[in-house]
């Protein structure tokens, strides 16, 4: 494992907030209900979801003189504030990531636990407390912007709170018929993926998400990813009698342009897919036992210039025993509403 890698993974970890969505199997029975309306009915009519177990999955490979694979799974229980849709999650979830390529070859388990009222990461089977100072400014300024998009937007389900609609992500769309999906039955909504709309819903959720400096795209870079997927496809699963998203999967078909110095990949395929179970009904998550503070995990890894422990040792704010992120840069983080303010954030760390 590599010292880079190993950080990538922590800090992923640490603040990265999954999304919810779902699961597999077929009964070979077939549906006649329309599809856009199936959709329709999928993200702008089903009942919210507040709890449940949620699978990630990620499998990606490539071919040619830089040849690779990736997998990767994140899964656990999450429960939600039904009274409060922008209450921040509580979160049980466990990750597991593989990687090889160039000779080389990368192992990560983790984890990340979310309390009410504080977090902790799991790595190599121990568990680190990120501090309730710092989790409780953070989850406020989740919280905060939650409202705010929820309120400008005027919208009643998440996908509306960030301006975007899914069903202009998929074209050609089928009724695949009905489908198990970890015990519950569903309709199976078959498309192509329209990679404009989707990059471009992307990059407007990315330029919400608190403390994000989203990049900015041209029609050109838009191009080249365009000209470089030969096949992108999109599954929903959706509850036959909920309407309730069990399941949405990705598959991506790559060739892309050769590099620079010559080297090659010369194809790459991608398949994501995320898995919803037990929707709704009630979760268990508490503390770990045997925690220690944050901070001297980030200094193994060699995160500590990074803002994220006070060098001095002080509290700061507080990561653990350690320290947080500076204070200026939270309240810019907080205060900002453009990603120009965002991204003019980055010099108070």
């Amino acid at each position: 494992m590599t010292r880079i890698r190993a950080r990538a993974a922590i800090l992923a970890l640490i603040f990265v907030l999954p999304a919810v969505a779902a699961g597999c199997g077929d009964d070979g029975g077939g549906g006649s209900e329309d599809p856009k309306q199936v959709l329709e009915q999928t993200f702008n009519e089903a009942e919210q979801i507040t709890s449940g177990q949620l699978g990630i999955s990620l499998d990606g490979s490539a071919e040619g003189d830089q040849s690779g694979s990736l997998t990767a799974t994140i899964e656990g229980p999450f429960q939600s504030d039904e009274s409060d849709p922008t209450a921040f999650p509580q979160l049980d979830l466990s990750a597991d990531i593989s990687a090889s390529g160039a000779g080389q070859s990368f192992d990560f388990e983790g984890g990340l636990i979310v309390t009410q009222e504080n977090a902790f990461v799991e790595y190599q089977g121990q568990a680190y407390e990120v501090g309730a100072s710092i989790f409780q400014r953070f989850k406020a300024l989740s919280e905060r912007s939650a409202r705010q998009a929820q309120s400008n937007q005027n919208a009643s389900s998440i996908f509306e709170q960030f301006g975007v609609d899914p069903q202009t992500w998929l074209t050609n769309l089928s009724n695949e018929g009905y489908e198990d999906v970890e015990g519950t039955e569903t309709i199976h909504i078959h498309g192509d993926a329209d990679i404009e709309q989707i990059f471009s819903d992307f990059v407007k959720i990315a330029e919400r998400v608190p403390g994000n400096a989203a990049p900015t795209v041209d029609q050109g870079q838009l191009d080249q990813v365009k000209s470089a997927i030969q096949e992108a496809t999109l599954d929903v699963y959706s509850g036959k009698d909920d309407h309730v998203l069990r399941r949405l999967s990705l598959s991506l078909a790559i060739e892309p342009p050769p590099d620079a110095e010559g080297s090659t990949v010369s194809h790459v395929d991608v398949d994501l897919s995320v898995t919803l179970s037990d929707v709704n009904e009630p979760q268990e998550i508490s503390a770990p036992q045997d925690t220690q503070p944050i901070s001297g995990l980030l200094s193994d890894l060699g995160l500590s210039g990074l803002g994220l422990i006070d060098p001095s040792g002080g509290t700061n704010g507080g990561v653990g025993s350690g320290g947080g992120p500076a204070p200026g840069y939270l309240d810019c983080i907080r205060d900002a509403t453009t990603s120009d303010e965002i991204r003019k954030c980055a010099d108070q760390l």
